[in-house]
């Protein structure tokens, strides 16, 4: 061990100084060995408290302390380190309970001579253990993430999709690469993107943990589908924002039955016009509109005249042709803005906004000759019939939509019997 010992400054003992220091470092363990791989100088916490002491180590081959399987491990990294060689090895201990950190490396004189090496060896079993862990949450996530039975996506802050699972290509009907090249916002419908935006700048600022929403998205072969997305958002360390993660999922075939259930409610089966429902809660709200703002508007109701007497005769398939005949051609002759309804029967209503009293009655007229000339033929007999119209004039005095329905009934009644009566004269 003399070799490895001097005298310093002032007589100081730099062997004894080195020593010293040596046998106080915390979790590590020193040990210096000569060109013969005897160990010259061993100390460290770790020494003192497991396994043979220093005093025991010193003079000893490394061979006969590392003996069988454990030298097979040690010796390449001793030879390695009077080569010059700086090695690093992470070893376990037979029952696999503690890792160690091994670094060999050479010891050099004041000459460059390679004189022997020193190995240095740290307890890194904590370290290790907190690797699993991180190696088995990742396992866990990468497992959840791909099987989830929803859509999962990680972006970042600017919408550029990171990660995307199985469950969304499947739902957007993009390969991985190429919803990969895209961006949350390209594949998005224009009328959903403001809203959602107001929702990530909310998120990034703090203001808000996460939003939830339903958000249409262009399908890879150009059909709409609809999701409800749910977004959080992940930070670093400092705080600033790293990741979004999104959950989406598809409710395509629920809103698709919500809108066939709201048709179906809306709509009457056979004409596929508004029914009656429908329009009585347009008319209140024209006429809400009417008393607010002072808009004007008119109600037709129109009525068709002996429509029985087709029933009668030629049969209800007859009489549900016609219906549908006249009631396209009535939605054929409005504007977009106007709504037609089927009342009931042979029963129809017309709600005309921005219709003053004055051009009603040429509305009226014009839709008396729609549906006169609707003609269907049973057996080879063309079928038709006509029409008596009541108009209500609606304006800031309206009275509720329930005495403007009544007021245009009565009307279309009072219209019907002059033409009944008119007939009866000309006989």
């Amino acid at each position: 061990m003399s070799a490895f010992r001097s005298n310093g400054l002032d007589g100081l003992d730099t062997g004894e100084l080195a020593l010293s220091v040596l046998r106080t470092l915390p979790a590590a363990a020193v040990l210096v060995f000569d060109p013969e791989l005897r160990y010259v100088i061993a100390g460290g916490h770790t020494l003192q408290r497991k396994g043979p002491g220093a005093a025991e180590l010193e003079g000893q081959l490394a061979a006969e302390v590392l003996a069988g399987e454990r030298w097979e491990t040690y010796e390449p990294l001793y030879r390695s380190a009077l080569n010059g060689e700086t090695r690093a090895l992470e070893i376990w201990s037979a029952d696999d309970t503690r890792c160690h950190l091994v670094e060999v490396g050479p010891l050099r004189s004041e000459e460059g001579e390679i004189t022997g090496g020193v190995a240095i060896s740290r307890d890194v079993t904590p370290r290790k253990h907190a690797e699993e862990s991180r190696r088995h949450a990742q396992e866990r996530f990468e497992l959840v993430f791909e099987e989830a039975p929803i859509g999962m996506a990680l972006l970042t802050p600017e919408g550029r999709w990171v990660r995307v699972n199985h469950a969304l290509l499947a739902i957007t009907g993009y390969t991985r690469e190429e919803l990969l090249g895209k961006t949350l916002e390209e594949i998005t419908h224009p009328d959903d993107l403001s809203s959602d935006l107001e929702y990530l700048r909310r998120l990034l600022a703090g203001e808000i943990r996460h939003y939830e929403m339903e958000r249409r998205y262009f399908h890879a072969r150009g059909h709409l589908i609809h999701t409800v997305l749910s977004v959080s958002l992940v930070r670093d360390r400092q705080g600033d924002p790293q990741h979004l993660i999104a959950h989406i999922q598809d409710i395509t075939e629920r809103k698709l039955m919500e809108e066939r259930l709201r048709h179906l409610a809306e709509h009457d089966p056979l004409t596929g016009l508004y029914n009656r429902r429908l329009l009585e809660r347009e008319l209140a709200m024209q006429v809400a509109r009417c008393r607010r703002h002072g808009e004007d508007a008119a109600l037709l109701v129109l009525d068709l005249d002996s429509f029985k007497l087709v029933n009668d005769t030629y049969g209800h398939k007859a009489g549900d042709e016609l219906l549908k005949a006249i009631a396209g051609e009535l939605q054929r002759r409005l504007r977009g803005t106007d709504m037609v309804a089927r009342l009931g029967g042979d029963e129809f209503a017309v709600l005309l906004p921005g219709t003053g009293p004055e051009a009603a009655p040429t509305v009226a007229a014009t839709l008396r000759d729609a549906v006169a000339s609707c003609v269907v033929e049973a057996d080879s007999i063309p079928v038709s019939v006509t029409a008596s119209v009541g108009i209500s004039s609606i304006d800031r005095h309206a009275a509720g939509a329930e005495t403007v329905l009544m007021d245009a009934d009565r009307a279309m009644y009072a219209a019907k019997g002059a033409r009944q009566h008119s007939r009866r004269g000309l006989g």
